[in-house]
């Protein structure tokens, strides 16, 4: 630095002198004809500063003239011009200079100047090398750094073309020294290179390098960068990848409808291409159309594409059905989806059995069946049975009874689950009387049942004969009327009539509501099929006496509620 600056001054001098001399020259027009300067310039630097007997700033301070000026107009002009040619030295050198370096000789050893002036650089502190061989680099950092300190260089490198072996190299100045770098560099000495590889157009890559700052004064780094110029051919690798998703009803009652949303998507890379859907209808379901096989055309699949289908079937059989579909194309994998449904039903069922025919005043007993046929459990289920308003309950065992009405409460009946109750009634009046019950659920499942009943009377008969014509003579006739009742509740059948005449007495004819028919001295009406209640037969018998005697005539009635016969006699007196 301080050599630097040594030169730096002596050329400041030359350039004075010169100016000097011009300076001279310009007398001519004054006819200046004498020398300017007959007198050696003398040193100017004073005693105190360069003592005796070494003067130290001897070759600083020698004059800058020449000893002699050397006469600037011509000889022959007379006139003396005043001096114009000051002697220029440098200034007085305070303080001392200091001591002199070991590795320069004395002669070359010069004073530092009290202040320096600022330096300006040559170059700005970021600069742009613009699209050659396809790249542009562009480098920068800071304007001024201290001494000692660290400062980054930052470069970017941007594509202009498609370029391939691109070569970034800077060249550091001697007065500064490589810390690191990112990305990492190859250094050699005061050599920094990036080797980049390969660039797409418009592509921009960063670099960065830390230098240390070692002397004072402009340090230029010097970037250089290399590219070739490429051209590409490409082929595009790609796989279309389709995906299929199935969703619908996951719960239905037998004809009940079943629809069905088939998903399609393409996570490829490319288009897939004639894209067809398969569905295939298992048991359990049915199309419209009866076909067993439904298949949609898509068409083409763009990368990230979906489409959607609706299929709408009808559920026809019970259980678990799985509906599957297929998806294909041309120019991918073969991919499926499925989606299941439970196909159930929520139902129970009600019996009632009970007796046909009971006779009245004594107990009739009735059995309730309730079952679960479905496929779901049935909740909060209550059975209720009503009595006929002409019979009463007797017994319900677990049940709640009010009035003519008994209730059974059961919490869950599972499916395939039965249930059985007893009810008793009873009734002192004949009919045919209906006993209903129902039950209930929280799944609305209602069922209703009933069994009918006839409730039988007793049937009643009674027997009443008389004579017309009593006494009689012998060779006389008298009739007999003889009435059957039935005056129970209850209708009988197969009712005979039996009249057994003595040998006083026989008999000639009959007449009446049933035909009857003479045997002897034995008549006989019947069978009656069925004498109802409240009903009465009436027939007569014509008889003639034949010897004297008191003659008894016997009728003996029976039906097949009378397991002994019902007698009755008349007397009649033959004279």
């Amino acid at each position: 630095m301080k050599k630097q600056l040594g030169i730096f001054t002596s050329l400041l001098l030359v350039a004075t002198t010169a100016l000097l001399w011009v300076g001279c020259s310009s007398n001519r027009s004054n006819d200046c004809c004498a020398p300017v300067c007959e007198q050696p310039c003398q040193p100017v630097c004073p005693p105190q500063a360069c003592p005796p007997p070494k003067p130290v700033c001897a070759p600083q301070c020698a004059p800058v003239c020449p000893p002699k000026c050397a006469p600037v107009c011509p000889p022959k002009c007379a006139p003396v011009c005043p001096p114009k040619c000051a002697p220029v030295c440098p200034p007085v050198c305070a303080p001392a200079c200091p001591p002199p370096r070991p590795t320069t000789p004395p002669c070359l050893q010069t004073c530092e100047p009290l202040c320096k002036p600022a330096v300006k650089c040559k170059h700005p502190s970021s600069n742009e090398l613009c699209c050659r061989d396809g790249i542009t680099v562009t480098a920068r950092n800071p304007s001024m750094c201290m001494l000692g300190d660290q400062y980054p260089l930052e470069f970017d490198v941007r594509a202009c073309d498609d370029v391939c072996d691109v070569v970034v190299t800077t060249h550091l100045p001697t007065g500064v020294t490589y810390v690191r770098s990112q990305p990492e560099a190859k250094v050699e000495g005061q050599k920094v290179s990036w080797a980049y590889g390969p660039m797409r157009k418009g592509e921009c890559k960063p670099g960065k390098i830390w230098v240390k700052c070692n002397c004072e004064g402009e340090q230029c780094a010097c970037f250089c960068a290399t590219a070739t110029p490429v051209r590409f051919c490409s082929l595009l690798c790609a796989k279309p990848i389709l995906e299929c998703h199935k969703c619908g009803t996951e719960e239905a009652c037998p004809d009940d409808p079943v629809n069905y949303t088939i998903t399609v998507v393409n996570r490829g890379s490319c288009t897939a291409e004639d894209v067809v859907v398969t569905d295939n209808i298992p048991d359990g379901l049915e199309h419209a159309s009866c076909q067993r096989t439904l298949t949609f055309k898509l068409g083409c699949l763009e990368p990230c594409q979906e489409k959607k289908i609706n299929v709408c079937l009808r559920a026809v059989k019970r259980g678990r059905v799985c509906n599957t579909a297929v998806v294909t194309a041309c120019n991918a994998d073969t991919v499926s989806c499925q989606a299941c449904t439970n196909i159930c039903k929520e139902c129970i069922e009600l019996t009632k059995v009970g007796p046909k025919e009971q006779q009245i005043g004594k107990n009739a007993d009735y059995q309730i069946t309730v079952t679960n046929p479905g496929d779901k459990p049935l909740t909060e289920v209550v059975i209720t049975d009503v009595a006929p308003s002409q019979t009463s309950i007797v017994a319900a065992n677990g049940a709640t009874i009010n009035g003519n009405q008994a209730v059974w409460k059961l919490r869950e009946l599972k499916p395939g689950e039965k249930a059985s109750f007893t009810i008793t009634l009873t009734t002192c009046v004949p009919g045919c009387f209906t006993n209903k019950v129902g039950v209930t659920n929280c799944q609305g499942c209602n069922a209703c049942a009933e069994a009918v009943t006839h409730w039988r009377g007793r049937p009643a008969l009674s027997v009443c004969i008389q004579d017309t014509e009593n006494p009689i003579c012998i060779g006389e006739s008298t009739s007999y009327n003889i009435s059957v009742m039935n005056q129970g509740s209850e209708s009988d059948s197969n009712v005979n009539i039996v009249v057994r005449f003595p040998k006083e007495i026989a008999p000639t004819s009959t007449t009446g509501d049933v035909q009857g028919k003479i045997s002897g001295s034995t008549v006989t009406f019947g069978p009656i099929g069925t004498l109802n209640s409240r009903q009465t037969i009436n027939v007569r018998i014509d008889a003639k006496a034949k010897e004297s005697g008191d003659g008894r005539v016997v009728v003996e009635v029976s039906s097949d509620s009378i397991k002994t016969p019902i007698m009755q006699q008349e007397s009649t007196i033959v004279n």
